[in-house]
Order: C-alpha cells, then structure tokens, then sequence
C-alpha cells in the first residue's frame, strides 16, 4: 500500500510527532509499504522530507491532488502522526475527509472528543465510566478562579491543572496551594483557553492500554503501568527522564485485569471506537478512573502503544495492517487512490 505519513505540525508536541513518524516509517517500509514522509512545519507549509520545496494542494475534484515539483504525488493513505494541536483533535482528519483522502485513526468526531478532555469527561460519566472530579474553566465563557472558587475549594488539595486540549502533559502542574494553583493555571492558559482543574489521586498508579477497532468491534492489548522518574508523568518524565520506566504487563490482578481491558473498550467505544488510540487510567487501593484517550500516541521506540500490542501478541506488521486496511474500508472517502 501506498503510505503518506504526516508528521511535524504546529502544536507544541511537534518534535515528538518527528520521532514518532520515523517510528511509524521505518516499521510500514520493513512491512512492504511504500511510504512518502510528508512534515508540515510549524509555519503549516507541507514539505517532503529533506526537501525546501513546498507541497501544492490542488483543491479540485475528489480526491484533492498533492504535487512537489509539479510531479503528482501518488498514496492510497494518509497517516497523520500530529501529536496535540492540529493533528490529533480531528482538524487534520476532517481536512482528509473533505480532501476525499482515506485516513488511517480515529475519524473526525472521535478525536475531537477524545482530545477535549472536559467533552470526553462528561461522555464517560454518561457511560458509567469513573472519573476523577474536576472544574471546568473556560476564558472564553468569562470564568475565572474567583467566581468558580467554591468549586474548585470543594475539590481540596492537592489539584492537577491541565489544558483541556493538549497532550503529552505538556502545560500540566501541580498544586498544594492557592498561590501554585493560580500560578499552574497562568501556565496552562499559555497553551489554551480551556483549563482542567482536577482532584490529585492518592498515590495513583499509572495503567495504559492500547485499542483497535472497526466501528463494530474493538479490541485491547494487555495493560501495562507507568513507573514515572518524577514525581508525576509530566513532559519531561515521559521524553527525557532515564528513571521513567514502563512495566509490561502491569502486575494486576486477573480480575483487575479484565476490568480495565474492558473499560478502555468501553470508553473507546463511546467515542466512535475506529482506528487506535491509548486509554489512560489513574489507579489506586479506592478505585480506577479513566484519565485521557489519545487518539494519536507515541510511536517512538520508548511509546507503550506499540509495546503492549508487542506483549498481547500482536506484531508491528499485524497492527498497521489492521490500521490501515480498517481506514480504507470506510465508505466515507468513497474513492481510492490518490
């Protein structure tokens, strides 16, 4: 098959996309595939790698052409590896989807929702899925701290302040204190005016599982925990911590085990339960709650996804095929080759 891997981006995670895509690469060239690597720079120019050229986009008939040096650019598939902004919040998928470009992932809805952490808390209490407690702040609804201060005060400390539209726990902080928390939430709001304020999980243990679906069935691989080198999974603990390590597969009990396999079926399914992604839980002795879904995780070499589908017994190979055989049987493109 015929892969356009797009990687690179705008969004603040855009170096991690890099390693990711080479990941993803490497693995589809040594599974037969025939890949063009496409970056999008952080201006949103479209390049070839290595190349200064810039891509043009013919936006004419279905299926939209891509060319480089006024040479028609030939793929059966997009394959967006676009952490955060941009990328993994349904802005590239829909792009596709108008351009009539099959695309391998989570469609357009999905990973909307997936990527707005309050729309998707609000979906799993819906659901029956635990989550922890938070407050919503929203700049653009005029909320602020003093007039959400009650709500927030009910949570108690320690709180986690999160962009609500951001991964890769970039702009994510800690706080004990009213003077941290109002200096969390200036940093967070750097990165987006919608904010997550959430209630700190006792001594939590970090539980991931990796999904596949088609729309009518999906599947997880074995759960696998995160041993964070710091005090908590943040960015730097994640991508530059040597004492962060990830333990596959998580020692659970069975029963434990099969609970959370199936909630990540669960809150995957809810959210249009097509293409990958990673579910993410908090645990501890009082309970499991689902943390994020991210729709487009890490690829790198150090990335759980892979890992875990790795240890379910599941190969590279086997696990893009699925991707992308599954993104192309969709009706939605209605045309095939580009």
């Amino acid at each position: 098959m015929k892969v356009l891997v797009l990687a690179g981006g705008r969004s603040a995670e855009r170096e991690i996309s890099l390693l990711s895509a080479k990941w993803v690469s490497d693995s589809l060239k040594e599974s037969g595939h025939h890949v063009t690597d496409v970056i999008i720079d952080s201006d949103g120019c479209w390049k070839l790698e290595g190349s200064p050229e810039k891509i043009k986009i013919e936006a004419g008939a279905i299926p939209w052409k891509l060319s480089h040096k006024n040479e028609i650019l030939s793929f059966d598939i997009v394959f967006p590896v676009l952490h955060g902004s941009y990328g993994e919040d349904g802005t590239v998928q829909g792009f596709c989807a108008t351009a009539g470009w099959p695309c391998a992932g989570v469609p357009v809805m999905g990973s909307s929702v997936a990527m707005e952490k309050h729309t998707l808390k609000k979906l799993a209490v819906h659901a029956s899925i635990p989550v922890v407690p938070w407050v919503f702040m929203d700049e653009n609804q005029n909320s602020s701290f003093e007039n959400l201060k009650a709500n927030i005060e009910s949570l108690g400390f320690p709180l986690f302040v999160k962009p609500s539209r951001l991964g890769s726990s970039v702009g994510v902080g800690k706080a004990d204190t009213v003077h941290e928390l109002l200096e969390a939430i200036k940093k967070a709001s750097d990165y987006d005016s919608m904010i997550l304020i959430e209630k700190a999980v006792d001594s939590p243990r970090e539980i991931e599982v990796s999904v596949i679906g088609n729309g009518s069935q999906v599947f997880s691989s074995v759960p696998g925990e995160v041993l964070p080198g710091k005090e908590w999974y943040d960015y730097e603990a994640k991508y530059n911590c040597d004492g962060s390590k990830l333990v596959i597969p998580a020692d659970l009990s069975a029963s434990h085990t099969e609970d959370i396999r199936m909630m990540a079926e669960k809150a995957f399914a809810i959210i249009g339960g097509r293409g990958f992604a990673r579910v993410d839980f908090l645990m501890n002795g009082e309970g499991v709650w689902l943390n994020e879904i991210n729709t487009i995780p890490g690829f790198t070499s150090i990335s759980m996804f892979p890992k875990l589908w790795a240890a379910t017994g599941m190969n590279t190979k086997d696990l893009l095929n699925f991707i992308l055989e599954e993104a192309c049987s969709r009706t939605e493109y209605g045309i095939g080759v580009v």
